[in-house]
């Protein structure tokens, strides 16, 4: 009998614990109509150069928050931070500036940073934010009624029960204040316990004015709670700012292996053209140019001379950012007039190729693209822009890539 009664027991709570995920899915918080994929979320809050990765946003839009405990000694004392200023808990949420202020419980002891920006991330890039509200026009107008949230930090246990009130100037007044007027009336009931907290801020009332001919809104009534988990009535809106087709160049790019120095030398072209080649260097430091991956060639005869930069983007994030800057720039054509003749981008046989041409000086600039992988630069002194491309054609750049 009691073997049976196990039996059962385990049953309930096999088929019990399926119905408990799936209402925990059911309440996580969603993003509709989203398209991006997996991406990680992080919070910059704690140090600009040691972002802290606080969740995901999976396949479907659906959001996971993983807040990690931290060590805010360890963290302050990493010169790596940028290091946030705790700051008191009252403060922090906003209770300080006050004409009439009513405290049932103020925790002066405990100290909080908030956390309002929730920061995308692919491939180790920024590619946009998520911001929560009850509406999304209240994202980018303050005076828009609803709610939003943010997480608090707090280095211990502690309450703020208040009022804050502010009223509106008044020049005849004795204190300067219309104390029938009110400006702003903010109530908190907040309660934080060491480690991560939610803070609901609503705005019930706005007040409208018009002083002077000009109209504008005051935010009049305001209430921050603290909350258990995130409200139902939270919506989740994305900001997305990445050229996903760029970024996924840039991925591929540093996922290749950079060429080496003996390619380059086995690679090296004699001539380009009629123009010899009379000198090279592999490895020179170039400007605005963050890798050493790279081979200058001069080319020469009579008083033309070409000077050909070719850099390897493999491997290297800041080159394959530089690569992807000049995808976007030659994406269309354009032609722009400059003092001593005209910049522009436009294809030449078919490669999409940035001109800077210097009439006055009989100077020449290209930039493109080459091989999923290249960036070419050619400077020439007394060579016209098609002249350069026809000698830039021959320089045989995909044998460079071939191992």
């Amino acid at each position: 009998m009691k073997t049976k009664i196990h039996i059962l027991y385990l049953l309930s709570v096999l088929c019990f614990q399926p119905c408990i995920t799936q209402q925990m899915q059911a309440n996580l918080p969603k993003i509709e109509n989203y398209t991006k994929g997996e991406l990680e979320i992080k919070v910059g809050t704690f140090g600009s150069k040691t972002p802290i990765s606080v969740g995901k946003i999976i396949e479907d839009g659906t959001i996971h928050f993983n807040f990690p405990e931290l060590d805010l000694n360890a963290m302050a004392e990493n010169e790596e931070a940028y290091f946030f200023s705790m700051r008191k808990m009252d403060r922090i949420v906003g209770l300080f500036v006050c004409h009439d202020k009513e405290v049932a419980e103020n925790a002066e002891n405990v100290g909080a940073i908030e956390v309002r920006n929730f920061f995308l991330y692919k491939y180790g890039q920024i590619v946009g934010e998520i911001r929560p509200g009850t509406q999304k026009e209240m994202l980018d107008n303050d005076f828009a009624i609803g709610s939003t949230i943010s997480w608090f930090y707090s280095d211990g246990d502690g309450e703020v029960k208040a009022t804050c009130i502010t009223y509106e100037d008044d020049e005849n007044a004795q204190d300067g204040l219309d104390r029938n007027n009110i400006r702003n009336k903010t109530s908190y009931d907040i309660s934080f316990k060491e480690g991560w907290n939610i803070v609901e801020h609503k705005l019930i009332e706005k007040k409208d004015m018009t002083i002077d001919g000009y109209s504008f809104s005051r935010r009049l009534i305001e209430e921050k709670t603290s909350a258990t988990k995130i409200p139902n009535t939270i919506n989740w809106y994305l900001n997305y700012t990445a050229n996903d087709e760029l970024l996924e160049i840039e991925h591929q790019l540093y996922m290749q292996t950079p060429i080496t120095k003996e390619q380059y030398e086995n690679w090296l072209p004699k001539k380009i053209g009629n123009l010899k080649r009379t000198n090279y260097e592999i490895g020179k430091t170039l400007e605005r140019m963050p890798t050493l991956n790279n081979i200058e060639l001069l080319f020469e005869k009579g008083s033309k001379k070409t000077t050909v930069t070719i850099v390897d983007c493999a491997n290297n994030k800041e080159a394959a950012g530089v690569y992807t800057l000049i995808q976007d720039m030659t994406s269309r054509e354009w032609k722009d007039k400059t003092d001593t003749g005209y910049r522009s981008a436009k294809k030449m046989d078919d490669t999409p190729v940035m001109i800077d041409y210097n009439e006055k000086e009989a100077k020449t600039k290209l930039s493109y693209n080459a091989n999923a992988r290249f960036i070419i630069k050619a400077e020439a002194t007394n060579v016209e822009p098609e002249e350069l491309w026809a000698y830039l054609k021959t320089l045989k750049i995909e044998a460079l890539s071939k191992k």
